[in-house]
């Protein structure tokens, strides 16, 4: 996806997503001189950046860890799940 599908489909400015691919929250890649955001960075972008209410289980430490060693992932999303399952932990 491009930075302005993703801003659309957030619901921010195109500035607000390009910040965030700056300050490497937003995992992105570039094709020439633009850059392209793959859905499974943005979910796990959305994932990362949800609140879990109280009493809302969300994914729990498990099951972070077995998407991490089921599925074929690149390092930097693996380094994103491993962040993600430090924060869950964090929580409990």
């Amino acid at each position: 996806m491009t930075p302005e599908q993703v801003a659309e489909y957030l619901q921010l400015t195109s500035s607000a997503v390009y910040r965030y691919i700056r300050e490497g929250k937003l995992a992105a890649f570039r094709l020439g001189r633009q850059y392209r955001v793959a859905r499974d960075d943005l979910e796990a972008f959305l994932l990362i950046s949800s609140t879990i209410s109280p009493g809302d289980p969300g994914y729990s430490n498990e099951d972070v860890q077995r998407l991490l060693d089921e599925d074929r992932i690149d390092a930097q999303t693996r380094e994103i799940g491993e962040h993600l399952l430090r924060g869950l932990q964090s929580h409990t």
